[in-house]
């Protein structure tokens, strides 16, 4: 039996199509991860695997399931996007980090903190590489 050749088999790949599915680029997808744009496409042709420590990253960029990156990584399980009745936008901040937590709680719209907490994450970026 042949697979179809439009279903994502790799985890790269089927990271590739759940931020297509979001229609994010891959340095927007960067920004909301704390990476560079050349780690997200690496990654997305399967050249690397993510760090333990930035998969729960991705899974919040990606509203996937937590967890959901590490299982597909070991066993070949499918990545699994969270469930639609949980609060997708809540998965979206670091709630253990005081500055993210801070801006989530502020009293703007969902895409105003969204946008402040992508700020603060590229800022914290920017202060590792120039360190």
């Amino acid at each position: 039996m042949s697979q179809t050749p439009s279903a994502p088999t790799s985890v790269g790949q089927q990271l590739a199509s759940r931020r297509e599915d979001l229609d994010l680029t891959q340095e927007a997808l960067a920004r909301r991860v704390g990476i560079s744009a050349p780690t997200v496409s690496v990654t997305e042709r399967g050249h690397t695997q993510i760090r333990r420590s930035k998969r729960a990253d991705w899974e919040r960029a990606l509203g996937l399931k937590t967890g959901t990156i590490s299982r597909a990584y070991r066993d070949g399980t499918p990545i699994e996007v969270a469930d639609a009745e949980a609060d997708q936008d809540a998965v979206y901040a670091d709630l253990s980090d005081r500055l993210e937590r801070t801006a989530w709680e502020m009293p703007l719209s969902v895409e105003d903190r969204k946008l402040i907490i992508d700020m603060l994450r590229e800022a914290k970026t920017q202060g590792r590489n120039s360190a």
